[in-house]
This record gives structure tokens, sequence and C-alpha cells, in this order.
């Protein structure tokens, strides 16, 4: 009871709570309503203010098991709508992640699954319902993930997986239905950009070691949006929560019978995938690269198409004038739950002289405060280690036996092996293993720098890192070091802030939404991937290899910073002179048509460079600066029976770029006479490379350098996927892409040709919005 005031006079005035908890009637006064409180289980509201304990999470935290139990723990395939459980087969057994024990059991697939769903994925049209549908039946699906079954989902993550409960249910999830909400808006607005594209068809999603559900979505959401249908291959481990997600594909019309269908099998079972030509894509998801080499069959130019891991660890750089308690407290919470992009390969930490041993003192106090326990308590930050890895001891030691100081929180004897304790690694030399090979598991492992310059340049360094993120209350040294670092995805005084509409790159797929839609889409100038074998020798014929090729990529290499850090405009200064220089330059008799294309293409690049480009995005939690980068060095291989046309070299040399060409002696003029001219107007040396050469092989040959990027143009300078898996980003060039002298390239083509030569950069800033 309560007194308000009206003309002057006060008078009661009663307001009336409605309660937080069912509670019984009145029975006399107050200490019998908090006895009644009590009895319930419902802690008093003094307590809860003195001990700050979290309340139940929203949703059964059991709703898994239940899910399971419904199924009688035994579940099957799900393939074209339903469940498929042959009889007689061998049982696989999905294991809990903290205890080991079975959740359920599922029948091991083998060939004939494949076929079966396969077939059912061929069959279903898809794509026929345009754009717009598929966005709204899209939508359907994460409305059916964010609904009822949402406990379940999370709950089924925890088990399976072991991320934490609070993380499954909440961050993880808003995410997961991002990356679903964002192609099927894409797709509901006629996919704009991608007018005149059709879908590839069926699409091979391969599951193999620890993957989230969020890399799968990645792939899926924009997979499904361009009108393919999808066969997901998953081990046993991970089966639960890919099975209750395609059975939520179900629900509600959300989509068709066979557009997704899962199997379950063991790790061969990805073979039987090469008897089945229909499959015109390929992604692998959390297979070691060097497994991929013996599980691949085609070629970049026969097809299928390839998607591999690119994931890696992140890099945290902590300058001097950092706010080292927000820093170690997002550290923290990455080492025990890392960013869910980043499933795997802990987190290295570079901090300044400075402040590096202030920030090994809080990192330290924090880790020791960190929860370990059950994944499926609420209260539990730090779960076991993900199914299917070793604990990372043999790091441990090894920078314990070079001197390094190792901080570990003790580790409960019951937990057993599959749990390893948040561990600090300190004082490490630069070249130990522990930086060197990404480890799971709650580790961090702290270096220090003595200026940003060194920070950028040991981050630079590292290898298989995706991500990064700079600590700094000084913004211009802030935003300075974080332009300067390689990584896609860099975040500013945050961590684990993904959103598909900001660049999830340098997580799954290292490629922003518009790359992720191109992937699983055929342009108008293309025609779809055909197998015509079944699968492509592996290349064992020793080669001595090329001294002058090896010569020219390592002249790339050295020639492409400098290149690709110069300003737009002084780049685009350099085309105007190749082109003034051209002008000047009487064609060879019967060129005098291409000789304009060239002069023509050289000023249209030009003038992209000094327009200038780059995006800026609202995101969750502040904004994102979006722009592109060149990938570094480019290996071009001719094969095509006609002289090569020097326009396709001028998207990479214009985004800077260097390229390294191999054609046939017939074919390599019209490129030679482009680097001449590029040179007399200020090209630097080695930027662009013309090597005369057999077509034949040519792409292997490249291949076996590791560029940065491949272009194989027409078959004779093809490679078996098993070459060319290592190079980063390889593309079989469409023959429609380069028109015929005189032509202009087909509408789109300049778009995919800049895609196709620089990758996306993300800067996350931190701006308050929710």
């Amino acid at each position: 009871m309560v007194t308000g005031r009206c003309s002057g006079h006060f008078r009661p005035v009663s307001v009336v709570l409605g309660p937080l908890w069912p509670v019984p009637p009145r029975l006399g006064g107050p200490s019998a309503a908090m006895a009644a409180l009590a009895a319930l289980g419902a802690p008093p509201v003094p307590e809860i203010f003195a001990t700050m304990e979290e309340g139940p999470v929203p949703g059964e935290i059991n709703a898994g098991e239940a899910w399971l139990q419904s199924h009688g723990r035994s579940l099957g395939h799900f393939v074209a709508g339903t469940w498929l459980k042959p009889p007689g087969r061998v049982s696989l057994t999905c294991p809990e992640s903290s205890t080991g024990r079975p959740l359920a059991a599922v029948p091991a697939g083998d060939r004939s699954d494949v076929a079966v769903a396969v077939a059912a994925a061929a069959a279903e049209s898809w794509a026929g319902l345009g754009g717009p549908q598929r966005g709204q039946r899209l939508t359907r699906l994460a409305a059916a993930l964010a609904g009822e079954r949402r406990g379940a989902v999370g709950a089924l993550l925890a088990l399976a997986g072991g991320r934490p409960l609070c993380r499954t249910l909440g961050a993880d999830l808003d995410v997961a239905l991002r990356l679903l909400r964002a192609p099927a808006a894409a797709a509901e607005l006629g996919l704009p950009g991608l007018e005149g594209w059709s879908p590839l068809g069926l699409v091979a999603v391969v599951l193999g070691g620890p993957c989230s559900l969020l890399a799968l979505l990645w792939k899926l959401g924009p997979l499904l949006a361009m009108g393919n249908t999808a066969v997901v291959l998953c081990p046993a481990a991970a089966a639960p929560p890919l099975l209750l997600l395609a059975e939520l594909s179900g629900e509600g019309a959300a989509l068709p019978p066979g557009v997704l269908n899962v199997l379950v099998g063991p790790p061969e079972l990805r073979l039987a995938l090469r008897a089945h030509p229909e499959i015109a894509s390929v992604t692998f998801l959390g297979v070691p690269q060097e497994e991929l080499p013996a599980v691949v069959w085609g070629s970049p130019c026969r097809g299928p198409r390839l998607g591999g891991p690119r994931g890696g660890r992140v890099v945290v750089v902590v300058l001097d004038s950092a706010d080292l308690d927000s820093a170690a407290a997002a550290l923290a919470a990455s080492a025990a739950a890392p960013p869910a992009l980043f499933p795997v390969g802990g987190c290295v930490v570079l901090a300044q002289d400075a402040v590096a041993a202030a920030l090994e003192r809080r990192l330290r106090a924090r880790l020791g405060g960190l929860r370990l326990g059950d994944p499926t308590d609420p209260k539990t930050e730090v779960g076991p280690l993900p199914p299917g890895t070793c604990p990372p001891e043999g790091v441990v030691q090894e920078a314990l036996q070079e001197g390094a100081q190792v901080f570990q929180v003790p580790l409960p004897p019951e937990r057993g092996h599959r749990f390893y304790p948040p561990t600090l690694i300190s004082g490490v030399a630069p070249t130990s293993r522990c930086l060197r090979d990404p480890t799971p598991g709650p580790l961090l492992v702290l270096l220090s720098v003595r200026s940003p310059t060194e920070a950028v340049a040991v981050a630079s360094a590292l290898p298989h890192t995706a991500a990064a993120a700079v600590w700094a209350q000084d913004i211009t040294v802030a935003l300075d070091t974080a332009d300067r670092l390689p990584q896609g995805l860099v975040w500013l005084n945050a961590l684990d802030l993904l959103d598909p509409s900001g660049g999830c790159a340098g997580g799954a797929a290292d490629a922003d939404l518009d790359e992720a839609l191109r992937e699983f889409g055929c342009p108008p100038w293309e025609q779809p991937p055909k197998v015509d074998e079944l699968l492509s020798p592996l290349v064992t014929v020793d080669d001595p290899g090329d001294p002058e090729l090896a010569h020219a990529v390592s002249a790339a290499r050295g020639a492409a910073p400098g290149w690709g850090r110069l300003p737009g405009a002084a780049r685009a200064r350099a085309l105007r002179g190749a082109a003034a220089a051209l002008a000047e330059t009487p064609a060879t008799p019967g060129t005098g048509g291409a000789h304009g294309d060239l002069r023509g293409a050289l000023l249209r690049w030009a003038a992209r460079l000094e327009r200038g480009g780059g995006a800026v995005q609202d995101v969750p939690g502040g904004r994102a600066l979006l722009t592109r980068r060149p990938l570094g060095v480019v290996g071009v291989a001719w094969g095509w029976p006609r002289p090569l046309a020097p326009q396709l070299l001028l998207p990479p040399l214009a985004l800077g770029n260097a390229v390294v060409v191999v054609a046939p002696p017939g074919g390599a003029g019209p490129a030679q006479r482009l680097r001449k001219a590029l040179e007399a107007a200020g090209l630097p040396g080695g930027v662009l490379t013309v090597l005369p050469g057999n077509s034949r092989g040519s792409g292997s040959g490249l291949a076996r350098h590791r560029p940065d990027g491949l272009w194989l143009c027409g078959g004779d300078a093809d490679c078996d996927w098993a070459s060319a898996v290592s190079v980063p980003r390889v593309w079989g060039v469409p023959a429609g892409l380069v028109g015929a002298p005189g032509q202009d390239p087909p509408p789109g083509a300049e778009r995919e040709l800049e895609l196709r030569c620089t990758r996306p950069h993300c800067l996350w800033l931190p701006g308050g919005a929710p």
C-alpha cells in the first residue's frame, strides 16, 4: 500500500503486482507467505541479492534428453522428410561429451544410403519455387529453431558437443538464427546482384571432427537460399543436434521433403560420394587440411566445386593503453568457450611489455574463477573438450621444457580425461610449438611484444589465424594497428561478435554473405559443372620443378605487399599511364580491335579505383567497416587455344595483387605488351610476370608453389583437386567470362572478377548498439 496525492489531499492507493511464480493463498502474515515460497523451492528475494545466483534458464534444460527419449534413443538417417532406419546395420553410438555415456544409437550409413539420399535430393524441385518463396521457407525454419524446440537444440549441442548451455542457448543460437535469416532475406528480395544466376543443384556437406552448428548454418543458409538441395554427412558424435535440425526443417512446412538430408556414418562414407556425378559441389567442414588430398576428386574446371576448411584461431593484441580488466574478462570468456566459428585452436595474446605482467595477473585471476563442469548446467562456463580432440598436454609439456611458465587451474579428479583445466602459457619463445600449432581446449598463450608494429609482424607470421582483436583506449593507435593486421575479421575492444551482414570473414568461410551466396550459384556466363571422370588420379610422378617459375612466384611474393598497400589512386595512375602508352603504340596487324578493348579496360578499372569502395554496416554491438583487400599472389594458367586475353589480368593487378602468368609461347604476346606498358607507367618489377610454357600441367605447376589464388583457364591448364586443394582460392575461369575481341564483358562479370581476386576485411567498432 502506498499513498497518492489528489486535489491537495492524500489518499491510499493500492498497487498489486503479479507474483513472480505461482504462490498459494495467503495463510496469515509475511512469514507464512515466505514459508510457502520456500516450500515451492523458490529462494527468497534477500537470498537472491545476497548470492547473485543465476535463476533457471528459460526452456527446459533437459529438453534434449526428452527429445532423445521420444525417439527411444534410437535415431536414424533423415532422408526425404522421414526417418530412414535400414535393418540389420551395425549401430554407431552417439556419446555424451562430458561422460562418454551413450546418448543414442544410429545405424551406420553405407553406399546404399548415400544413393537414396542423392536420389531424394536430386528429385526435389526446390529451385522452382523462386527466391521469394524460398526465403519465406527459410524464415519459417529459423522460426522453428527459435520456437518451442529452442531448448532441445541448445541442450543437444551441450550434450553432444560439450559447449556450455549458457552459450548454446544464448549467443550461439542468436547468431545461428541470423545466419539463416540473412540469406533468407536476400532470397526474398530476389537475390540482388545475382540476377540470372541459377542453382548448382545437389551439394554435399561433409562434417568431420569438431564443427559447430553455426559453421554448418553458414553454409546451409546460402546453399538453400540459392535453390540447391543438400546431403549432409556427419559422424555419430555430432549427429543428435543435426538430426533435430533436419526434423525441424519438415515442421510447419519449412522445407519440402528432400531439400535437407542428413546421413550418419564413419569417415569412409564420404568416399561413396564419388560415385554420384549429380553432386555439383562438395563442402568439407572440420576435416583436417592434410586429409583432403586423399578424399577429394574431380577438378576445378570439370567439377565438382570444392569448399574446404579455412578456419583458424584468434590472435589478440593488447596495447599499453588498453583497459586490462575488460581485456582479461573477454580473454578468459573466450578461453572458456571459444567464438562459435572458431571452435578449436586456442587464443594467442600479444601484449605490450608495459602491460604484459599486469595482464598476466588478471588473466590468472579470471581463469581461476571459471566454473568447470557439466555443460548442461547453466552455471558451467568451461565444458569438456570437443568430441574427437586430444588434450593439449604434449604442447603444454613441451612449452615447460622450453622454459615457459604454465599456470593451470586445478582440475577436479572426478572430471576425467574429457576435461582440460584452463591454462595460461607465458614467457614462450617466438618459435614455440604452442604458437605454431592450433591447440584445442581452454588454453591461452601470452607473448610480450615491444610495440604495435612488432605485434602486427608477429600476428602476420602466426599460422592458422583467422580473426584478430585489438584492445586499446588510444583510438588512433588502435585503428592503425587494426588496419595493418592481415586477418579478415578484426574486433576493436571486443571478442566473439559475429553477424553475416557484418561479414563472417575469417570464420568458416573467409567470405561475406555475397560470396557465400555466389559459392552455390551458377552465373549466366558459366555452364553448370559436370564431372566427366569419377576420380582424377593423384599426381604421383616426381616433378623436379621449374626454377624459373619458382623465382617468379618468389619475386611476386616480395612485390605484392608494397603494390597492395598503395592507395587506389596511385595504382589508377599506373593504369592510365599504360593506356596512354598503348594509344601511342601502333597496333599489330589484325589486333586493332583488341588493342582498343585493352585501352578501354585499363581506363575502366582506373576509374573504379578512383571511385573507391567499402561500406559501413550496422551490426549487433556497434558498426562494421567493410572493405576488400588483395589476395597477394594470383597465378593464372592459360590453356585455351587462342591468345591470352590481357583484360583478364587487369582486375587482380588493379586491386593490388601480384600476378604470375603461364601461357603457351604463341599466346603470351598480348600479356607481354601489357606488362611492358604497365612497367613503363610505373608498375614495380615482379608485380606482373609472364612465362611462356606448355599449358598442359601448368595449373599443377603453379599450385605446387601455393599462390594465394589460382585461376585455371581451359582444360589443358586444369589440374586435379588433390594438387590444388592446398591453394586457398581456386577458380576454374568460365570461357563465357572472357568475350571475343570487340565484345563487352557480360553484365556482372567485373563484379565477379573483383570478388575472385580480393578477400573481405571487416573491422568491428563498438558503438553501444544492442
